[in-house]
């Protein structure tokens, strides 16, 4: 059986933020709605100095005050209404609202509260862009290093912010950040609960479908860390003509209710840390949260056994007694077992990769694959559990991840895949068998015509564990990700040989890959993880490799 190169790639798609502009000098107010569509490890804090230009407190005496004392009396009070959490477990991530803090500053305060007194050493701060149009995720110009905050300036952890610029996804337009406000809102309040603490800030666009949503989740993953923290900037329902969303008729004095209803279904969602179940909610209710994208981001990201809890509510409407037109917003917070960057994603098989499916489930997998394609590729539709008719429990239920590679008359297709357990293997399949049709950037769309002509290969992984060192890498055994200066690449563990390649060979090829120099491999701070897969084709479902 002949395979080519491997590789992991995520596809994006340009979106438009609708929402109208809203100017810095403009008096605050409930926020318009937002219509926006649409890694390499870092191990220690930024040893850079603060450098480059501050991006200005643009909202500073209109949004909120912009006197330092005044503006930390107002903080002190939002953040008084913060109650400790019951459950001891690391705090992952938060959820805060952005808008004027006459509006959202209590419940802004109850959630970033929670930060007091913890240890965080690097917040990730992830918002949506209202004024910009985005690709993927915008990061702030190359010459901003600090965010300015009346209280004080908030570092850029420029080594982490340059290490997603160098990853695909990452290279939204900088001056989307130039007159946003989701960031800022959520800066002061870190700026007085962590002052000084480096920020990575990110404007979020639109994701796509779910599976695009974890694929760049796991572009950002292995640079999270012990320490960290997620802030995700987000408002919850905008109702009202205003904001074009109306979606039931009820008495003005109804509408606190039914608000509340809807606010209930979306933070139920979040707290079970569901992404298809949000995206479901998103979908059926049109609900107009303006963070969806990054909120969706965040359920990615979440390891297995996250849960989360909403603390804070209110409404601009019970602000203004006036429900006209009114913004909901939630406070939420995400806890698990362990940190950042301590081996959170937990659940995973651990059968050794030979054993993970026996020869049945290998053939229903590899017929999973099939299916999904034929339909998608034929009708758009992307089918579920029961269409796949997925055998009840046991491993296809269990969280690992895969590849799928596509071949036609022997050379690659497309092929994309996980490197570490985001989702039920099924699920894996299914999104990464569709992703790598018509998501591989290096070729056009697979199209239906093409379906007999295709073979089809799966790659099931074990969970990535760091390895002591360069030298724990064997040929044919291991597959093998690369993290050095910043980029990462990796190899299937049939790569090498099926090239020849022995150790060293491996992994200057690898460094190449990563678009780095060939001895990149050797830098003290070079990092290797290593995996094993089980690879199957469609031979073990008595057809034959088509090639």
């Amino acid at each position: 059986m002949s395979r080519g190169l491997l590789v992991t790639l995520v596809a994006f798609v340009p979106s438009l933020c609708t929402c109208k502009k809203q100017e810095p000098q403009s008096p605050p107010e409930p926020e318009r709605i937002a219509q926006t569509e649409f890694a390499a490890p870092h191990n220690s804090p930024s040893k850079r100095p603060p450098t480059g230009t501050a991006r200005p407190a643009r909202y500073a005496g209109s949004w909120y005050p912009a006197d330092a004392t005044e503006l930390q009396r107002v903080l002190d009070a939002d953040l008084a209404t913060s109650k400790p959490l019951v459950d001891a477990r690391p705090l992952l991530a938060i959820v805060s609202p952005h808008a004027g803090e006459r509006f959202s500053g209590q419940v802004a305060g109850a959630v970033h509260g929670l930060l007091r007194g913890r240890l965080v050493t690097r917040v990730w701060l992830l918002g949506p862009s209202h004024h910009a149009r985005v690709r993927g995720a915008a990061l702030p110009a190359k010459d901003v290093g600090r965010f300015a905050t009346p209280l004080g300036e908030l570092p850029l952890d420029r080594d982490a912010v340059e290490a997603l610029r160098a990853l695909p996804g990452f290279d939204g337009p900088p001056e989307a950040h130039r007159q946003e406000h989701s960031l800022e809102l959520n800066a002061i309040f870190l700026a007085r609960t962590q002052p000084g603490v480096p920020i990575v800030p990110l404007l979020v666009g639109d994701l796509g479908d779910d599976a695009h949503v974890r694929a760049l989740a796991d572009r950002m993953r292995p640079l999270l860390r012990e320490g960290d923290a997620v802030v995700v900037s987000g408002d919850f329902t905008h109702y009202g003509p205003n904001y074009g969303y109306a979606p039931f008729a009820a008495p003005n004095d109804d509408v606190p209710r039914r608000l509340g209803e809807l606010a209930d279904a979306a933070a139920a969602a979040l707290g079970a840390v569901d992404l298809p179940a949000f995206s479901k909610h998103l979908d059926a209710t049109h609900d107009t949260i303006c963070g969806r994208e990054p909120l969706r981001l965040l359920m990615a990201l979440l390891p297995p056994g996250a849960t989360g809890q909403r603390v804070a509510f209110d409404t601009s409407g019970r602000v203004t007694s006036d429900y006209t037109n009114s913004v909901t917003y939630v406070g939420l917070a995400f806890q698990h077992d362990r940190p950042w960057g301590q081996g959170a994603r937990v659940a995973v098989h651990e059968t050794p990769a030979t054993e993970v499916l026996d020869a049945a489930l290998q053939a229903k997998a590899i017929r999973m694959v099939r299916r999904t394609l034929e339909v998608y590729l034929t009708t758009g539709r992307t089918l579920d559990e029961a269409a796949l008719e997925v055998p009840p429990g046991g491993p296809l239920h269990e969280a690992m991840a895969a590849f799928v590679t596509l071949k036609k008359s022997g050379e690659l297709r497309g092929c994309i895949g996980h490197t570490s357990p985001v989702q039920a293997l099924w699920l894996d399949l299914r999104d990464n068998a569709i992703a790598a049709a018509v998501h591989d950037g290096r070729f056009s769309p697979v199209t239906a015509a093409e379906l007999p002509s295709l073979s089809l290969e799966v790659s099931v992984l074990t969970p990535p564990v760091q390895a002591p060192g360069p030298e724990a890498f064997e040929v044919g055994r291991h597959g093998v990700i690369l993290h050095a200066r910043g980029r990462s690449a990796v190899f299937l563990p049939q790569v090498a040989p099926e090239q020849g390649w022995d150790r060293e060979t491996t992994y200057r090829h690898l460094a190449h890959k990563a678009g780095l120099a060939l001895d990149a491999w050797r830098d003290p701070d070079a990092r290797f993880l290593l995996f094993e897969a089980q690879v199957f084709d469609e031979s073990v479902a008595g057809v034959g490799t088509r090639r």
